[in-house]
Order: structure tokens, then sequence, then C-alpha cells
């Protein structure tokens, strides 16, 4: 059985805003059930008990002026003591920082946390995501996918029989 799973933040009807659950639709028809997708709902408390002694792969879009909408900032959350600057703040109840500092703190944390920021630029609710972070979650998509099979020796059982 894995112990992976793929968590999404961000709000699926508020443009690049949802690019996590986006990458998570990409991703569900090659990796589940046997890796959960699961969206985060921006519960910080649910979020550390959905990612407690798992390897992750986390996925957020973040709003970098300074960086090209669709652009990828990478970063291993367990190992990085200060985030980048662009996976900071956010437009859930909480940030992903605070989200490491309090699973630090109550001993919650992830085996393994591969933090996927793509950078958006549109927030707007119930617009689409744009071209550029759409092209990109499907490169991410695949990037996760390719993670995750060769960690697990191959790619993972999706059958429901």
């Amino acid at each position: 059985m894995s112990n992976w799973a793929v968590i999404s933040l961000g709000h699926r009807f508020r443009g690049d805003d949802g690019v996590g659950p986006y990458v998570l639709d990409r991703l569900r028809p090659y990796i589940e059930p046997a890796v959960p997708c699961i969206e985060s709902g921006g519960d910080l408390m649910n979020l550390l008990e959905m990612w407690r002694d798992r390897c992750v792969c986390l996925v957020d879009a973040v709003d970098a002026s300074d960086l090209e909408i669709g652009a990828i900032v990478r970063c291993d959350g367990l190992s990085a003591s200060v985030l980048p600057s662009h996976c900071t703040s956010s437009s859930h109840g909480f940030s992903l920082k605070e989200a490491l500092d309090l699973g630090r703190l109550v001993q919650a944390m992830p085996l393994r946390l591969d933090i996927y920021g793509i950078c958006g630029g549109h927030f707007a609710i119930s617009a689409g995501l744009s071209a550029a972070v759409q092209a990109t979650a499907d490169i991410v998509a695949q990037e996760i996918l390719a993670l995750i099979n060769t960690h697990n020796g191959g790619a993972p059982c999706t059958s429901t029989r």
C-alpha cells in the first residue's frame, strides 16, 4: 500500500487559485485509489492530519508579481528552514508557513513534502485558469506522477474491483 498523498490548497472557483484542484483532477485517473488526491478545504488542523506520516506532494497557487504567470516554485518543505517568500502568504485561512510551523510544534509532519507552487495572476471568483497556469499545471501533474511512480516502483494499481 502506498504511503503517498497529493494535497491541493486553493479554491477551485477563484481563477488561478484553482490550480491545485485542477492538478488533482489530472492525476486522479492515474493514481487513485492507491494514492489519495485530497483537496484541502482550508482547515489547518485537517491539513496536519491529512499529511501526517505520509509522503506528500502539495500543490498551490502563489501570487508572485516578480515571477511570470505559470512559473513553478519548487521546494522541499521539510528541509527548507524558510520557504520562498512566494509560499508564505495565502488566500486560505492560513499560510503554508504557518501550517509547517504548527506541524513541527505538534509533531504532525509528513515524512516527505514536495511543494509545487504555480505562479498565478488572476484570482477573481468564477474565473477559470489562465492559459499559462493550465499549461504549467499539466506539466506539474506529469512531474508528480513520475515522482510517485519512481518511488513506488511503478504505476499504482487503480482498479476498484
